[in-house]
């Protein structure tokens, strides 16, 4: 649990909430996130760092109300003591991209040493590469940089990643593909979904692939679509998820990430008015809690309206009400 302490203690607060310590825990575990067990293996990760004294729990009242197991608001990191006899770096000497090194914690000044030197010594053959790569040529440890990094950047911000030729590689899509290039590919939120969808689409060639979004991770993952788009000759993509919130977030999120890149997934309008006028409702009280302009945001005026009455309704739709034998009819 090493990785995780260091991308813990890579936070800027000492308080690290709840949504930082997930985001540091599925980096560096990502098969993790759509395992049943994800919540427990990291209430135990967290439990482990507590019982040997680097991090404390709160009490009760800060913890998840909800939740299989709930999980604590925030934790309270201990920081590593600063070694006495600190090295001097004043003589080093600093590449412009690290001009800022004065500003830098003692805790920090031995890992911004190391990309120095790195920085000198690559400066006329410096190739992007994945993150992991650079990291273990940087450091010995393929890891760190992970651990150093906040968002794409470095030190909060102050060193980019393209700076020292590295870059973050998105998870790969799986897909299934069927002779339909020129086609756009379909996102599916879930999984079993996925395989409904891509058997169905063997036959109904109504999409060049059929992708598997995997869920809340798909938001990160831009680049891995476009390689898709590439490798089956796609055009265009089209995204089917639950109509819940969380459901109808992902693409959302998606969009406004990749925005900058030109990259954007349409809603599979057939589909959803399929799923508003045949699926199977189910209970969900929160989706009272959320305005109805996000589904409309998502599915546009008439469909986001039929959609955000369910919501006010406390009630939504699961993907998997179109399965395999209604698509098999499916016109």
């Amino acid at each position: 649990m090493s990785e995780f302490l260091h991308l813990l203690r890579a936070s800027p607060v000492k308080r690290v909430p709840l949504d930082e310590i997930k985001r540091c825990y599925f980096s560096l575990f990502p098969e993790m996130l759509n395992s049943p067990e994800r919540l427990n293996r990291l209430l135990q990760a967290l439990q482990g760092l507590a019982e040997q004294g680097h991090l404390s729990m709160p009490a009760a009242g800060s913890w998840e109300r909800k939740g299989s197991p709930p999980l604590p608001n925030w934790v309270s990191v201990t920081r590593e003591k600063t070694r006495a006899n600190a090295p001097d770096y004043s003589d080093v000497a600093w590449v412009p991209e690290l001009g800022f090194w004065p500003n830098l914690k003692p805790m920090q000044m031995a890992d911004a040493k190391a990309i120095n030197d790195f920085l000198l010594c690559r400066r006329d053959s410096l190739i992007p590469v994945p993150i992991k790569e650079r990291s273990l040529e940087i450091f010995g440890d393929e890891k760190r940089l992970d651990a150093l990094r906040t968002g794409t950047s470095l030190f909060a911000g102050r060193l980019s990643l393209r700076a020292i030729g590295a870059f973050l590689v998105p998870l790969p899509l799986p897909y299934r593909q069927a002779t339909a290039p020129g086609k756009p590919v379909l996102v599916v939120e879930n999984h079993n979904s996925f395989w409904s969808f891509g058997e169905w689409n063997q036959t109904a060639l109504r999409y060049s692939a059929v992708v598997y979004g995997a869920g809340e991770a798909f938001r990160s993952t831009g680049q891995a679509l476009n390689q898709v788009l590439l490798e089956v000759g796609g055009h265009g993509a089209e995204y089917l998820g639950d109509l819940d919130p969380k459901g109808v977030g992902i693409p959302l999120d998606f969009n406004r990430v990749m925005a900058d890149q030109g990259l954007c997934v349409r809603p599979a309008l057939g589909l959803y008015q399929w799923l508003l006028e045949n699926g199977r409702t189910r209970e969900k009280p929160e989706c009272r809690l959320v305005a109805g302009v996000l589904a409309q945001d998502w599915l546009g005026p008439e469909l986001g309206a039929a959609l955000a009455l369910r919501w006010e309704q406390g009630l939504w739709t699961p993907q998997e009400s179109l399965g395999f034998e209604h698509l098999m009819t499916f016109a």
